[in-house]
């Protein structure tokens, strides 16, 4: 097949194509380098050297008739004299010639109509070639993008997945949560308890309750409508206990918080401590001690402390607790009452206790000094830094962090060296879950992770 355009006809061409044998314009078809232009079965003449041309008008040269008259017009169109003489051979030979002329003219101008027919389809010369319809433009209210994702109403941002980088000494670098609580208002995070290595709730001077569940993804689960929260303590991943500075106190118990349940009307509650999911005592500045024993609307109050505040208790069972003062006393709860406590440091007030068991616990005073309960008695001795936050996973074996953002650790009996792992901060709450494996928080609303044997 000749290509769409070529002006030289074939002396004989195939018959026209069917409509649906038909390649569109838009698909001319590609004609093998070497191949055969015919069809098979069909046989094509050769071109003369000197092929007729169709003349600009399209139409071909009218034939004359074969066997024309003296009295007609000649080939040329001039007209015979009467009684002109001839050649009759060379004349029969010039009408021939013409006739052949004539023949080969028509049969080319075919060639060439039957060429350009099996390009077209009936009815496409008029139409031209087709054209891609143009994508559609979409309209004004079209969706053609999707909508822009809003802010999260979360505090926090979205929890990263990615790891914590490693700090010095086992911590890792201090990671910033609770931004908008800090920023907006200067809360602080006042209290931090972590059940296990994975999960930690703490809570803020604003009322915030933050839950982890991991060291990245921190995020605000509940807020205290009263007031800031000081201090939190989980007995498990379900249940907790948060007091704050208008004497209530918030429980989380079957996956929900409770509103605020007053349960000191007349001052602040400072700490917390819930071994178990129905025993928790909270102390407040008043010297006042307040028991749960499984219902939460139901507190039971007793007067532990007319020295002074009551700055800290900790609690590892049911049966004992240990709490301190703001004039250097501690105090034992056993066999369901609390003891008239004993004066241990007398330039200062401590700032917390924590005890693992019935058998140990260990107060800070935030000046240097500490004082550890062991074999039924107390004893004192340095710290070496102004550590104003410890906790003891196990007995014989604590955690402190001091104003300053260092940390040291206790074990056989001594304290280790003062290590910074944070700047100059001032640390405001430790929790360890187990030997070496602490989290704590800062002034400045960050959190670091301790575990010297994982990072």
């Amino acid at each position: 097949m000749d290509t769409a355009g070529d002006a030289t006809p074939l002396l004989l061409s195939p018959p026209v194509p069917s409509p649906s044998a038909v390649t569109g314009p838009a698909t001319a078809t590609a004609v093998t380098p070497g191949g055969d232009l015919n069809p098979p079965g069909w046989v094509s003449s050769s071109p003369t050297a000197a092929m007729p041309t169709f003349p600009s008008s399209g139409q071909a040269t009218a034939p004359l008739s074969a066997g024309g008259d003296s009295g007609g017009r000649a080939a040329r169109g001039k007209r015979r004299k009467s009684g002109q003489g001839g050649q009759p051979n060379r004349r029969r030979l010039r009408w021939l010639v013409i006739v052949a002329v004539t023949v080969v003219i028509l049969a080319g101008g075919g060639g060439a109509a039957f060429a350009l027919l099996g390009h077209r389809s009936p009815g496409e010369a008029s139409r031209g070639p087709s054209k891609s319809a143009p994508a559609a433009t979409p309209t004004a209210g079209s969706p053609t993008a999707s909508p822009t994702p809003t802010n999260s109403s979360s505090p926090t941002p979205t929890p990263s997945t990615t790891s914590v980088a490693t700090g010095s000494a086992g911590w890792t670098y201090p990671r910033f949560v609770d931004q908008q609580a800090f920023n907006n208002n200067g809360d602080t995070l006042s209290g931090l308890s972590c059940p296990s290595a994975t999960q930690c709730f703490a809570v803020d001077s604003g009322g915030n309750v933050l839950q982890a569940s991991a060291k990245t993804a921190w995020a605000v689960v509940h807020t205290d409508s009263a007031n800031g929260l000081n201090s939190i303590s989980c007995a498990s991943a379900k249940f907790c206990v948060g007091v704050d500075s208008s004497g209530n106190a918030i429980v989380l118990s079957g996956g929900t918080w409770s509103d605020p349940i007053a349960i000191d009307t007349q001052a602040q509650l400072n700490d917390v401590s819930c071994p178990t999911a129905s025993f928790c005592v909270a102390v407040d500045n008043n010297g006042h001690a307040f028991t749960y024993t499984g219902l939460v609307t139901h507190w039971t109050q007793a007067i532990v402390d007319n020295n002074g505040q009551l700055t800290s208790v900790s609690c590892p069972s049911a049966k004992f607790c240990a709490a301190v003062d703001s004039s250097g006393y501690a105090f034992i709860y056993s066999g369901g009452t609390w003891d008239s406590g004993t004066q241990l440091d007398t330039s200062s007030g401590f700032t917390r206790v924590s005890c693992p068991s019935s058998a140990f616990c260990m107060a800070v005073d935030g000046n240097g000094s500490y004082a550890v309960f062991s074999n039924g008695h107390w004893t004192e001795g340095p710290v070496g830094t102004s550590a104003v936050r410890v906790s003891c996973p196990a007995n014989g074996y604590c955690v402190a962090v001091d104003t300053s953002g260092g940390f040291s650790t206790y074990q056989h009996g001594s304290w280790s060296s003062v290590v910074k792992i944070d700047g100059n901060n001032t640390f405001k709450a430790l929790s360890c879950s187990a030997v070496a494996t602490c989290a704590g928080t800062d002034s400045n609303n960050n959190v670091l992770y301790y575990e010297p044997t994982k990072n």
